[in-house]
């Protein structure tokens, strides 16, 4: 059954699928990446360093508290995807109705808690008295309305789910480009201080989520359901809860230690703290292509699910694989031969120490972007599989292990300490992930009707 405004997964070549999927994923993380310089941009000249330093205090919280609702939408995703994969119409729309219902729910969740914790969760991170009530200010705004953020992550969420990952990247660059004018408009024409960048987000991303309402509504019935659907049904409910906090409790788990290692790096000094922060920034970019495969990898695994397709997800882990190994070799000697002239353009710095250290963090984590591709590829299709405990155990497994790093490693190593942390999390993930793959019950069933079918 073909339904309008939907991709199936399930057939045609599996890489081929899979890239042409991963196309527009990847344009929309790019067009992310150059909005959140574009912003710092407009905030540090207008606003000045009182400003950036503003954001910079409460953007951790506000990351926790929308990596738990990205990860919600996530979750939510793979299980509409798995029952699209199915070719069930009755259930889709059960299980959209019951999407929205939890949806509702969250959100609501998330606004109460951020904005009551906002001020207790700066204070027990030390936010400096200068800034703390104009950081507040921004923060506030930002968590009050997080529900509009949360509306258009589920409306992406659920187009991807059905295969259609074109339409997110143009609601997106709707929510891009309008932001920008918008903020332009509030915090340089009238003035308005952080209180006005914010508000500018928020009314782009409501835009972009009305737009998204509106597109789904007229081009893709199979997103609608009716009274009839809207009933709670106990066995969605579940799954789809359990599916979303396992995605929210990874993403989650993963920020808090982030959050921990950005303290080790604090203390090595300035030129460290600027060189890692240079370096991120470029490896970021790296690691977008590697991550968009594995992002798709699960949306792609979740159509196939439902459809009891495990040969062509297996087919497809392969040769995914394989793609990725070679974008990883690709990007390695890039940074090999251009990392230098990367980092002083990213930085504007000519310190020879800056660059160095910069540098020599790209070039000793790069070599391990293979094991990272297989940690994060089969990692996604196990979550496409329907696996919720075994991402969480190598979330808190990264914790453990960045633990180890901001309070040994860091003292043993200095800056080499930090280098090693993510190869080492990757290789101790990616062994793990590779065990509980090749123990997953839909595999085991795979190979023993492979072995009948010889």
């Amino acid at each position: 059954m073909a339904f309008k405004g939907a991709k199936d997964l399930t057939k045609g070549d599996e890489l081929k699928t899979v890239v042409l999927f991963a196309i527009p994923l990847f344009l929309s993380n790019l067009l992310q990446q150059a909005y959140n310089l574009t912003d710092i941009t407009i905030i540090g000249n207008a606003l000045g360093d009182d400003a950036l330093t503003a954001i910079g205090t409460v953007s951790i919280i506000y990351d926790l508290f929308m990596s738990l609702t990205f990860g919600m939408s996530n979750g939510f995703a793979i299980v509409v995807s798995k029952y699209f994969g199915m070719n069930d119409e009755k259930k889709i729309r059960q299980v959209v109705a019951n999407t929205a219902l939890l949806s509702v729910i969250w959100s609501v969740a998330m606004t109460l808690s951020g904005t009551l914790l906002l001020r207790p969760i700066m204070r027990l991170l030390g936010t400096p008295a200068d800034v703390f009530e104009i950081g507040y200010s921004y923060a506030i705004i930002m968590l009050g309305f997080i529900i509009f953020s949360f509306a258009y992550n589920i409306f992406s969420a659920l187009l991807r789910a059905i295969g259609n990952s074109t339409a997110p990247f143009f609601f997106l660059l709707i929510s891009v480009v309008s932001n920008i004018f918008i903020d332009i408009l509030f915090v340089v024409v009238l003035g308005m201080g952080l209180p006005g960048a914010a508000i500018a987000t928020i009314m782009a991303q409501t835009l972009s989520a009305v737009v998204s309402l509106i597109y789904i509504w007229k081009k893709v019935p199979v997103l609608h359901f009716g009274k009839e659907d809207i009933k709670p049904n106990k066995n969605m409910i579940l799954e789809l809860t359990s599916a979303g906090i396992s995605f929210a409790l990874m993403y989650a788990v993963v920020n808090f230690g982030t959050m921990i290692l950005q303290s080790a790096i604090n203390s090595l000094g300035n030129i460290t703290i600027a060189a890692h922060t240079t370096a991120r920034k470029i490896s970021s970019l790296c690691m977008m292509t590697v991550g968009t495969l594995a992002n798709s990898m699960a949306t792609f695994t979740g159509q196939n699910h439902g459809a009891g397709r495990y040969d062509r997800i297996r087919t497809a882990l392969r040769k995914v694989l394989f793609f990725d190994f070679g974008v990883a070799t690709f990007m390695i000697l890039l940074i090999y031969v251009f990392g230098e002239l990367f980092v002083e353009l990213i930085s504007g710095s000519t310190n020879p120490d800056l660059i160095d250290t910069a540098t020599f963090y790209l070039k000793f984590d790069l070599p391990f972007y293979y094991v990272l591709a297989i940690l994060l590829i089969v990692r996604c299709t196990l979550q496409g599989l329907g696996s919720k405990i075994t991402p969480i155990v190598a979330s808190i497994m990264e914790l453990g292990l960045k633990l180890l790093t901001a309070f040994v490693l860091v003292r043993l190593f200095g800056y080499l300490g930090i280098a090693m942390c993510e190869p080492i999390i990757w290789t101790v993930c990616a062994v793990y992930i590779l065990i509980m793959f090749y123990n997953n019950r839909h595999i085991k069933a795979l190979k023993v009707t492979d072995r009948t079918s010889s």
